[in-house]
């Protein structure tokens, strides 16, 4: 059972965490995909409509490389969002992801804001999604884990790594001591895939090639570039943080790895799915990602923003139309690079250009 005001807790964590990125920006100021220019080829020889976008993701066939990143899950609101975004998914045969679980876990009552996501989409891969801080408690119980996959019927759990966010969290989960020996418990008594997620701060190469021998079937880079957790932190009202003469959700807001730099480590030690996420703005920068060697593209801040919109439209309308626009500037940059399917991109280097600073990142 929750303890007292902690559902009240949990509700108001969540509705910030939708709100900010809505109502201030708490975008990293550097984007490193501008720095990723693509090779143009002046006269294709395929035709548009024969470029394939098809992709496989765990056994299940998705119409295009593009995920629904985790954004919610634990209040009234996150219901009828991530409804949206679920029927969009659905429609448009893509994959989604939820907010963190930990909410519907601790409080029974909040369980359909994320039960309703397989309830309109029985299709589509959905991914679940526990914290590293659940996962490394001592405290923390096997069935915990089988609790999340059956709450929305996961195809994939991700176990997200947000060691920043809960640094400048107040009262954040800050130890992760016993994450490897609980997380092998898991890997014993579960056969679902389970992806590494990072959240804003990327991968560092050494710790890809950790996880990746530790039985991870693949990764969510999440690197910056995208939404700052810190950034957000530091709109909140953090006690904690006001003992400092600077607030630490400030000081840290550019901090971590970029996202075309994580898609790169990982992939140099692991040949493991590998979804981008962290920055991606357009259909491009899925390409952009592809090309360094990553399978999916994910976003969130996008999706949150049109889920918004069909909030109070009551529609689905500007997911589906986002969706759709992905699909089609995808498809564009395949063909003005005279290249047919995702495959024959994946991880080519003649087909880009890298200039600078993910250059020096890269050659320091």
């Amino acid at each position: 059972m929750p303890k007292p005001n902690q559902s009240r807790d949990i509700m108001d964590r969540k509705i910030e965490h939708l709100k900010i990125p809505l109502e201030y920006d708490v975008q990293h100021l550097k984007n490193y995909f501008n720095d990723i220019k693509l090779i143009h080829y002046p006269i294709p020889d395929i035709d548009f409509e024969e470029i394939d976008l098809t992709a496989n993701f765990f056994n299940k066939k998705i119409s295009a490389p593009i995920c629904i990143s985790a954004i919610t899950g634990g209040h009234p609101v996150s219901k009828e969002i991530n409804e949206i975004l679920a029927k969009a998914a659905e429609q448009e045969n893509i994959i989604m992801s939820v907010g963190s679980q930990r909410a519907g876990i601790e409080d029974p009552a909040l369980l359909d804001s994320f039960q309703v996501t397989r309830k309109v989409a029985p299709n589509i891969p959905i991914i679940g999604n526990i914290g590293l801080g659940q996962v490394s408690s001592q405290d923390f119980e096997l069935e915990t884990f089988g609790d999340c996959i059956d709450m929305i019927q996961a195809d994939i759990m991700a176990i997200h790594l947000n060691t920043l966010h809960e640094l400048v969290q107040d009262k954040g989960d800050i130890s992760s001591k016993l994450f490897r020996i609980n997380f092998q418990k898991i890997r014993e008594n579960y056969e679902i895939p389970i992806i590494a997620k990072e959240v804003g701060t990327g991968f560092n190469q050494h710790l890809a090639e950790i996880l990746d021998k530790l039985g991870f079937d693949g990764f969510d880079v999440g690197g910056t570039g995208g939404t700052s957790f810190a950034a957000i932190e530091s709109k909140r009202n953090n006690f904690n943080n006001q003992r400092y003469s600077r607030d630490p959700a400030e000081v840290f807001r550019e901090w971590g790895i970029p996202t075309p730099i994580s898609v790169i480590y990982v992939r140099n030690v692991s040949q493991k799915l590998i979804i981008a996420t962290g920055g991606l703005r357009t259909g491009i920068d899925i390409a952009r990602s592809i090309a360094l060697g990553a399978d999916i593209g994910g976003f969130a801040y996008s999706f949150l923003k049109s889920a918004w919109k069909d909030r109070k439209n009551k529609s689905i309308t500007n997911t589906v139309k986002e969706i759709r626009t992905l699909k089609h500037e995808l498809r564009s940059c395949l063909w003005l690079m005279n290249v047919n399917s995702l495959n024959n991109l994946k991880g080519k280097r003649d087909k880009y250009v890298i200039l600078g600073d993910l250059y020096r990142w890269l050659h320091q």
